[in-house]
């Protein structure tokens, strides 16, 4: 037998295995799944959370505690705000978003699992057959701060927490006022969310809620007249001309520097020409691209960029030393 036969043979047996593992976790649980009735008062509360905005907001109503599961990305940012002590000491983290991992998933016994319509969304057919409660948000699709509050409220109708979110908007509706930009000179500026190896680059559109936290902090997106997240060419950011440049980090600082640096016509580019790029690391990255309560202090952190008070390279230390971001429990 050679070895592509075996090797077929043995995918083939893995995913028979794979199948009768989630129905006999399906069967010891015996639940039926019904994504539009809300939770009780008096129903036990068990909570898998798959996108960080999502655990961003589960936890800033009240109900880190009944979080029994939780996606890598989401664990990783309470780490570095140093605050995983909202979630229970035994919260499984689990390892990706997508594929979803859907037997790991129902050995936690979830009541609800909650996650982004755009990240699950191929997957909610084969969760809700094994019996698995879907919660779909679409923060992801926000456009701005009240349609985040909006995703908020209607979480929290799910959960019986409509007090708590009038009490959680309320709050960001409140620092974004603290954070929001009283300056009359408003300055041009592109965020980068990726650069590829030909120097074509992702970056944000008008219709995205970064395009807001640029706006509220004094800014103007250069490519605000694009929807969504479009893929661009040099020459069209020779073109905006930008005035400062921000860009999450890929792989690491050095390595994003650099690609930054060697933009073709970089020296056109005013960002580029008079210094004026920023790269963030993974904890100021997660405020401006996570549509979440804590993206109010993205406000605050372009603000600081575009006034100047900010270094190249804005590392977690630094964010945590000059913005402080606190999730906020109601």
């Amino acid at each position: 037998m050679n070895a592509l036969k075996v090797t077929v043979i043995v995918l083939a047996v893995l995913v028979i295995v794979e199948a009768i593992a989630i129905a006999y976790l399906y069967q010891s649980q015996s639940r039926t799944s019904n994504v539009t009735k809300p939770i009780t008062q008096t129903q036990e509360i068990r909570i898998v959370s798959l996108t960080p905005s999502d655990t961003q907001i589960l936890i800033a109503l009240g109900l880190g505690k009944y979080i029994v599961g939780v996606d890598e990305y989401s664990y990783e940012l309470l780490k570095e705000l140093n605050e995983t002590y909202l979630l229970p000491s035994n919260v499984t983290v689990l390892g990706h978003i997508i594929p979803p991992n859907i037997s790991g998933i129902l050995l936690l016994k979830p009541t609800v699992v909650v996650g982004e319509q755009d990240f699950l969304g191929s997957y909610v057919d084969q969760m809700k057959q094994v019996g698995l409660n879907v919660l779909l948000t679409n923060n992801d699709f926000a456009s701005s701060f009240p349609q985040i509050e909006n995703n908020i409220y209607q979480i929290a109708e799910y959960f019986n927490r409509t007090q708590q979110a009038m009490e959680l908007i309320q709050w960001m509706n409140e620092m974004l006022s603290n954070f929001s930009s009283q300056e009359e000179n408003v300055t041009n500026v592109t965020y980068i969310i990726w650069i590829n190896n030909d120097y074509t680059f992702y970056t944000a559109g008008g219709n995205v809620f970064i395009d807001n936290i640029i706006s509220l902090a004094g800014g103007s997106n250069v490519f605000s007249s694009y929807s969504g997240y479009p893929v661009l060419s040099p020459s069209q950011l020779l073109i905006a001309k930008p005035q400062v440049l921000i860009a999450g980090e890929m792989y690491n600082i050095s390595f994003t520097l650099q690609a930054i640096k060697s933009f073709p016509d970089g020296s056109q580019i005013p960002a580029i020409k008079d210094g004026k790029y920023f790269v963030l690391g993974n904890l100021a990255t997660s405020l401006l691209e996570e549509p979440g309560p804590l993206a109010v202090y993205g406000v605050e952190l372009v603000h600081l960029i575009l006034t100047g008070q900010a270094p190249h390279i804005i590392n977690s230390t630094w964010v945590m030393e000059h913005v402080n971001p606190q999730l906020p429990v109601f």
